[in-house]
């Protein structure tokens, strides 16, 4: 660098020794910057100095403590600093990031209605006695909700932290969801005539995709977990993409759900806690968020038709037709103590050694809770892949990314059968494949090179 002393050029790859002389300042993301604990850290720490030769020169010494240790914190608890403590709105985008509500379509006669009377391009066709959706009342911008000019067709219900739409909803009170993985990134799952908590897509890609390594204490809550069982998520084999869960012969995994007894229609509400200063004036002191104000998990409703859909194969070859011998089982726990639960079992073709469940299941009525069990064959290890629930009414296409260049591996359809695409190394589709009743069918292929110069 051009004017810097040699010595001060040097003191930007390493610490320089002639700290003899000087002071410091800290700047923090966090802390006031005369706040020095370096447990509190990340800190940016400015360290003025003297040349050794006391010249007219100075210099300063920028270093950077992003603990990139990522040392573990024993005793912190994750919790919810959105509705356990006061909290700035603002912070956490519950309050100031504007995002589009409602889609309004203007309905009105046009000008030119009588078929039998010429048509004049340059002068009909405009809409008669138009009415703005906004209008100026009181010199304030104001909406009017005239329903039989502006009806309005969607309605979005979630966002996400990333700011996508998890949900929506049309005037008829049906919903479509989304769900997104890959670090809240990409869609992993679009369904239709369900609500966001109603539906659930486990395809187990990107449980170890992480675009942080740092900001894992307190992970962002997955809606259907199986964090605690990652050991057992397997590149072995796999249904769509890389991994499957892997269950060791003769055990069971078992996932805990909630369930709710109706939907809860009531809107998300900020609450301002309020006080007095020391002049007795009212002060704003915090606002506190409602529960309802963060994404719901996976919690279906109570006495719901629900499809239970998912892929299994057994790591021992078999020459049957069917699997027999591995289950999903549903456990209720039930409003009055009691217990019940239901069995699935493999049913359909067997394609490549993978054979797919779907059945129908009614929650019942006085059900609080139910625990999801996949339980593996007693004669052999057990993968199982492409779990996904939602309502029987409902319509879900759901996609698998390869968790290193997010390129899409897989989709899978409304009856949970896959389309696999494949690429070359320079990131070219070359094939597509279609998984039918009948087996995996090619149904694309292409080739194409570069000629060499001669």
């Amino acid at each position: 660098m051009a004017g810097v002393p040699d010595s001060v050029a040097a003191a930007q790859n390493s610490t320089p020794p002639y700290l003899m002389t000087g002071y410091s300042d800290y700047y923090s993301t966090f802390y006031n910057q005369r706040y020095a604990d370096s447990t509190k850290w990340p800190v940016i720490q400015v360290s003025y100095m003297l040349p050794p030769h006391q010249v007219d020169t100075m210099g300063a010494y920028l270093s950077f403590n992003a603990s990139i240790a990522c040392t573990q914190v024993i005793g912190r608890t994750c919790y919810s600093a959105v509705t356990d403590t006061l909290v700035n709105p603002y912070q956490y985008g519950i309050l100031g990031d504007f995002r589009p509500k409602r889609s309004y379509v203007y309905y009105g006669r046009r000008k030119e209605s009588d078929p039998t009377m010429p048509t004049n391009i340059r002068r009909d066709g405009t809409i008669s006695s138009f009415a703005p959706f906004w209008t100026l009342q009181s010199g304030r911008w104001a909406p009017s909700y005239d329903t039989t000019r502006w009806v309005w067709n969607s309605q979005t219900t979630l966002f996400n932290r990333k700011g996508f739409e998890q949900e929506n909803k049309d005037p008829l009170g049906r919903y479509n969801a989304g769900q997104y993985g890959y670090g809240l990134t990409l869609p992993t799952a679009v369904v239709q005539n369900s609500r966001y908590q109603e539906s659930i897509f486990e395809g187990f890609e990107d449980y170890s995709y992480t675009s942080n390594t740092c900001a894992n204490a307190c992970a962002v809550p997955r809606p259907f977990d199986f964090s605690q069982y990652q050991s057992n998520i397997s590149d072995s084999m796999a249904h769509t993409g890389i991994y499957s869960l892997r269950v060791a012969t003769g055990g069971s995994i078992s996932i805990p759900i909630p369930i709710q007894a109706a939907p809860d229609l009531t809107d998300p509400s900020l609450n301002n806690t309020t006080g007095t200063d020391a002049c007795s004036n009212p002060i704003l002191k915090g606002i506190r968020a409602s529960n309802n104000i963060l994404l719901p998990p996976f919690q279906p409703f109570a006495g719901k038709r629900m499809l239970v859909g998912a892929w299994v194969k057994e790591k021992n070859a078999c020459t049957c037709k069917s699997y027999s011998r591995d289950h999903i089982q549903l456990t209720y726990n039930l409003s009055n103590g009691s217990t019940d639960h239901i069995v699935l079992s493999p049913s359909g073709n067997m394609i490549e050694g993978w054979q797919r469940y779907e059945a129908v299941v009614t929650l019942p009525l006085n059900a609080t809770s139910m625990v999801f069990s996949l339980i593996a064959s007693d004669s052999s290890t057990t993968y199982f892949d492409d779990i996904r629930i939602h309502p029987f009414n409902a319509e879900m296409k759901s996609y698998v990314y390869n968790p290193v260049n997010l390129r899409l591996m897989a989709e899978l359809d409304d009856n949970n059968y896959g389309t696999f695409y494949e690429y070359d190394d320079d990131g070219t589709l070359i094939r597509v494949k279609k998984e039918t009743e009948r087996g995996i069918q090619t149904i694309k292929e292409t080739r194409s090179a570069l000629l060499k110069n001669q």
